[in-house]
């Protein structure tokens, strides 16, 4: 338990980098906060600082691509030089055509590496901020929106290869795309929840980050991207059992002008409620102890 005039104790409370107190801990309030207000203050506070994590995340990304002549466009030549490649051969090996095959590939690619870029950086998105988060009591949350916000950049360039290739082959989404705004936001919300949870695990664990990246290297395999479902035959509802085949089909499906099958909303949904849930049974517990771990 915390006295909220003691919230400079906690690290996710309390004045930050010189700015105002916030509405949680103006003045000299004697009530306490349980672990559970606490948590949700930091989810809250974090995202109320929205312009502090937007110009990070915007600034970290200029300084990946420093001194490059095309910046952060050679995230999409690098794709689209991979998708024409891959296209070229599997298209031919898989027996098929390629206005069906391109598209696939290509919002498959998009959709898996936002999906890879997320869980991945969720390893370090807390050790990666030590400084931070050892020295002024920034929410928690504030780090993982940041890097939620960067993968969404890379993840928006990349969409220039969909554009190409919808003007190329003549796709039009129609009605179906504006699926893509609930798909996108459960897909968000599980980014969310995955850099809370991963990122606190992470920080505790300094060998989870190598494991988590040898899983996604297999689950990229096993996950339709460079395949279909249906060229599996009889054993295509396999491909039901990987929850990333889910997350995938939730941004492809409907700027292909396909509605993701029910069942794919309802998995979704069940990943959503069952990883917040365990998330913030973990945060709430454990979210004292991150900066202690780092």
């Amino acid at each position: 338990m915390e006295l909220a005039d003691g919230a400079s104790k906690d690290r996710s409370l309390g004045r930050a980098g010189g700015t105002e107190p916030t509405e949680y801990n103006r003045g000299m309030v004697p009530r306490k906060f349980s672990a559970a207000e606490l948590a949700l203050l930091d989810v809250v506070e974090g995202a109320r600082r929205w312009e502090l994590w937007v110009a990070m995340g915007v600034q970290d990304l200029k300084r990946r691509y420093r001194r490059s002549i095309l910046g952060p466009l050679w995230l999409t030549l690098s794709l689209a030089i991979l998708v024409a490649a891959l296209s070229l051969l599997y298209g031919r090996l898989l027996n098929v055509p390629l206005d069906r095959y391109v598209p696939h590939l290509a919002l498959g690619f998009i959709a898996w590496q936002f999906i890879q870029g997320v869980v991945t950086d969720s390893c370090n998105v807390f050790t990666g901020h030590k400084g931070w988060i050892t020295n002024a009591p920034w929410p928690l949350s504030l780090f993982v929106y940041k890097m939620v916000l960067q993968n969404t950049l890379m993840m928006a360039h990349n969409a220039l290869v969909y554009v190409g290739v919808a003007i190329l082959f003549g796709i039009f989404a129609g009605l179906p795309g504006l699926l893509i705004i609930p798909g996108l936001a459960l897909v968000f919300v599980n980014a969310v929840w995955v850099g809370l949870l991963f990122g606190a695990v992470c920080a505790r664990f300094r060998d989870i980050p190598q494991i988590v990246q040898s899983v996604m290297r297999v689950a990229f395999f096993v996950t339709p991207v460079i395949w279909m479902p249906d060229q599996l035959g009889a054993r295509s509802h396999l491909a039901l059992f990987n929850p990333f085949t889910h997350f995938v089909e939730l941004i492809r499906a409907p700027l292909l002008g396909q509605v993701p099958p029910a069942l794919t909303w309802m998995l979704a949904l069940a990943v959503t409620a069952v990883g917040c849930l365990v998330t913030w049974l973990f945060f709430v517990r454990f979210r004292r102890r991150v900066a202690y771990w780092l």
